[in-house]
């Protein structure tokens, strides 16, 4: 633009300012423009407050004469002309005029076609020295000299200020515009931020988007960002919005605008002073870690277990939101750092309360994971099965603070379990204990016994029961057992052992006798029910009982040694006469070593297993009992596949779990006997279609076997994958999830076609569902805790500070890697304030505080003394866990305050 057209605008400008005509003044105006008056020593900056000064001066009624202007010294650097001026005014007054000069001088500012007043001084005094003397002489005050000269260094100082002021406006992060609030938004000003951030110049501007910012906007964004602004003006005069405006190059670019709304004075459209921030990238981050979260709800949705933390130093027990689903939500009453005894009483079974006290006792003294198995009452009032595993967290000087961790539903699992150990452990005709789990139990207690303590040791033997079997025969004999088992359930406590240990021969151990004389009341009361049991069946049964008794610890306390000197006992009770009982003495029984052959309980056989030829019920146990009480199953099916290999004399013992959404199966465990060939490398990807037909899961029956005693009789794409693995007969049981073939166990013969009984299948059957029901539960839990572990890496590897809080209490319930480094005293439980702000109170101008309802996000920028940082903060609503929750998403941006 050419000097002759700066001097016109410069004109247009005095005229318009000595008539008045704001109108006129306004788009002349830059929105920072700095004035300096007639006779005034503050420098007025900023458009709305010139317009304010403006109709101030309008109101004292003077009417100006403009005469003649000159300009001189006009000077162009920087995109900025420089003037100064010379001009002729008149002032009218009370039908009187008067003139006088007046000088001054302006700054324009010239960008492309546009231009706009940065600066104006006007003064009466063409110099310095004019305007002192003035001074001097009106005044004769030494201090009025004083403040009219700081008048004029101020004015000297204008042109400074304002191109200060210019390049901070240019320098700082994202753009500023001004903009209309009009249907358009017409564009009144744009800073080269603002122009460099879409990519766009001037000239771009007013030819694609004809000045025009809501063209600029991503046409599926407009409709509800004017809404959005529309429903924040209904509030007060500022905007906080985030939406997408088109980038030169086609692409959208997210920003977030902060702005005001400043009225026009006059009574014209009143405009929005914004500035506006490329966030692009944050919400990239943002949607990344929105799924993320999304990812790890789901899968806590997927599973019943219940996350629990309990604040160890406030007495508090908070759960996940699926715990209200099992349990009554206030079950848990707190008092001095743990459960009262009252608390504990009403939640658990009665029998898992010194489970409860054991584990508070551990944690207190410092183990750091604990586990166990509870039952706690639910909401029908009914004891269900949870395994309770917690991770105890403690303070430098090692006191607990809190303990975290997950309560797993095993109800199913374990009592299932319990039925299998039952039906391992009963004697499958009269339902009391075999003689494995009589023994077994028998040593277990005596092994932890008291030394202060007397026990008994009861066998019972009836007497000539071979009679009974050989005349009513065995069915009557069976009847007479299981009756004889009852009698002595109900008539002896639950906790002493009642066990079969032969064909007609029972033990009996009582635990925690008080004297002889009770154990003599128990033996007579066993005779007398002999008694009863025959006077039942009339003259048609002569029924009766021999007890021999052994007495811990004055007769021994090693169930071999107890065992054998109930047994001496018993045959001096035989040997004078029967349908009595003996306590073992010493003195009395020497004729049992001369006359009988000592015992020996294991090689003692039960008459009802030997007709049933292979029952398994102790193998069983054994499995189970392995199995169970290992800390590494994988070990222990290994081990388990070569017990039963050896105990059945198979060639192989194997595990196959399918894969790829159970389209292959996997070789996962094997044991080969000797001399055969292992082929478990061979079979890590064996597919159900290409490799085994598409119908192999079709060879199962209903109850899930597949028995087939020569391979040769398969179809032949499974007979070729089976062949060279040198197999004849095999024997293969589904394992099974909810109902779904997920594998099989399988037990192959390689030496010869076999024809495995019903009673080997039913064993092997048996074997197999329980090392199944182990194997899937390690699967799946292995499966699930990498995942979360996953999920959990996702979040601490963002770079923004981002941390999860409970919006009632602001208890931090997440905290990622990020955040931690900021704060390395932040620990989940504390409250946020405490951490990020060091403070004792929740803080007043906290986001969380207006998250309700339909507002589900709140954003501001927070200054944070402590870390001397300003944070641009971004609090949404989550569901944590299960749980209402506020994820609060913070960005340092004190390079942009700076």
């Amino acid at each position: 633009m050419e000097e002759k057209q700066v001097i016109q605008f410069a004109k247009e400008f005095l005229h318009g300012y000595f008539d008045r005509n704001m109108t006129s003044l306004l788009p002349m105006m830059h929105p920072h423009i700095c004035w300096s008056p007639f006779y005034n020593r503050e420098i007025i900056k900023g458009v709305d407050a010139v317009l304010e000064m403006l109709i101030q001066e309008a109101k004292q009624g003077y009417i100006f004469v403009f005469d003649d202007v000159i300009f001189y010294d006009v000077q162009f650097s920087d995109s900025v002309w420089h003037m100064s001026y010379k001009m002729n005014l008149g002032i009218k007054e009370d039908h009187e005029q008067s003139s006088f000069y007046t000088y001054g001088n302006l700054s324009i500012l010239q960008e492309k076609e546009h231009i706009l007043l940065t600066e104006v001084s006007m003064s009466l005094f063409e110099t310095e020295k004019q305007m002192i003397d003035h001074i001097v002489e009106e005044s004769h005050a030494k201090q009025n000299y004083r403040f009219k000269a700081i008048q004029y260094e101020d004015i000297l100082r204008l042109k400074q200020v304002n191109d200060d002021l210019e390049v901070l406006t240019d320098n700082i992060p994202g753009g500023i515009f001004k903009c209309l609030y009009d249907e358009k938004l017409t564009i009144r000003y744009m800073s080269e931020g603002f122009l460099s951030m879409f990519g766009y110049t001037r000239k771009d501007i007013e030819e694609r988007f004809h000045n025009s910012f809501w063209e600029m906007i991503v046409p599926e964004d407009r409709q509800i960002t004017l809404q959005e602004v529309q429903r924040q003006m209904a509030l007060g005069k500022t905007k906080q919005i985030e939406y997408r405006v088109i980038h030169k190059d086609g692409h959208p670019v997210w920003v977030l605008d902060k702005g005001q709304l400043i009225e026009d004075v006059l009574g014209g459209v009143p405009s929005f002073h914004c500035i506006i921030i490329d966030i692009t990238e944050e919400k990239v981050i943002r949607e990344e870690l929105k799924l993320s979260l999304e990812r790890y709800d789901i899968i806590m949705n997927q599973t019943d277990d219940i996350i629990i933390e309990w604040d160890i130093v406030h007495g508090q027990v908070r759960f996940s939101r699926n715990w209200k689903n099992v349990f009554d939500n206030n079950i848990f009453k707190l008092h001095n750092q743990g459960l009262d005894n009252q608390g504990i009483k009403k939640v658990f079974h009665p029998d898992d309360i010194e489970k409860v006290s054991q584990l508070l006792d551990e944690i207190n003294h410092g183990k750091h994971y604990i586990e166990k198995e509870v039952r706690i009452i639910n909401k029908q009032q009914k004891y269900q099965w949870w395994k309770l595993r917690l991770t105890a967290q403690f303070d430098k000087q090692n006191k607990p603070l809190r303990a975290i961790g997950v309560i797993i539903d095993i109800d199913e699992e374990k009592r299932r379990s319990q039925y299998l150990l039952r039906k391992a452990q009963q004697d499958a005709l009269t339902g009391i204990y075999n003689k494995i789990t009589t023994q077994n139990l028998i040593k277990d207690y005596l092994a932890q016994m008291s030394s202060d303590e007397m026990c008994a040791m009861m066998i019972i033997d009836i007497d000539n029961f071979k009679e009974i079997n050989d005349f009513q025969g065995h069915l009557f004999g069976d009847a007479i057992l299981s009756d004889i088992a009852r009698r002595m359930k109900n008539n002896f406590s639950d906790k002493d052992i009642i066990g079969r240990i032969g064909g007609d021969e029972f033990l009996i151990f009582f635990k925690d006798v008080q004297n002889r004389e009770m154990i003599q009341s128990h033996a007579q009361k066993m005779l007398n029910q002999m008694q009863l049991l025959e006077e039942s069946h009339g003259d048609q049964l002569h029924i009766s009982c021999s007890i021999g008794v052994s007495i811990a610890p004055q007769d021994g306390i090693e169930f071999t040694e107890l065992f054998q000197k109930a047994d001496r006992a018993l045959y001096q009770a035989k040997n004078e006469g029967k349908k009595q009982f003996v306590i073992f003495d010493e003195s009395i029984t020497q004729e049992y070593l001369i006359f009988s052959k000592p015992r020996s309980y294991i090689n003692e056989t039960i008459d009802s297993n030997e007709r049933n030829r292979i029952s398994g019920g102790q193998f069983s146990e054994y499995v189970f009992r392995v199995l169970y009480n290992s800390s590494d199953v994988g070990v222990a099916v290994k081990a388990m596949l070569e017990i039963v290999g050896l105990q059945f004399d198979v060639s192989r013992v194997y595990i196959f779990e399918n894969v790829d959404n159970d389209l292959y199966c996997c070789n996962t465990f094997e044991w080969c006997n000797q001399g055969v060939e292992p082929q478990i490398d061979s079979l890590k990807h064996v597919s159900y279609e290409k490799d085994l037909g598409g119908h192999y899961i079709d060879n199962f029956n209903e109850e899930g076997i597949f028995y087939c005693s020569d391979i040769k009789q398969l179809p032949k794409l499974q007979y070729q994958i089976l062949a060279p693995q040198g197999i004849k007969s095999m024997l293969q049981c589904a394992i099974k999830d909810n109902g779904h073939f997920k594998g099989y166990v399988g037990f192959d013969e390689c030496r010869k076609n076999r024809y495995w009984t019903q009673d080997q299948i039913d064993v092997l059957v048996f074997i197999s569902e329980i090392l199944s029901i182990f194997l899937l539960k390690t699967r799946a839990e292995t499966a699930l805790k990498r995942e979360k572990d996953g999920l959990l890496n996702l979040l601490d590897n963002q770079s923004s500070w981002i941390y999860v809080i409970d919006p009632k209490d602001y208890q931090m319930l997440f905290i990622n890697k990020k955040t931690k480094e900021i704060c390395p005293q932040a620990k989940e439980g504390m409250p946020c304030y405490q951490v990020v702000m060091q403070r004792e109170t929740p803080c007043e101008f906290c986001p969380v505080k207006n998250i309700k309802g339909d507002c589900t996000n709140q954003k501001l920028e927070v200054y944070n003394p402590y870390f001397n940082l300003w944070v641009d903060v971004d609090a949404t609503y989550v569901k944590w866990q299960g749980q209402d929750a506020i994820m609060l998403s913070c960005h340092d941006v004190t390079a942009y305050k700076k």
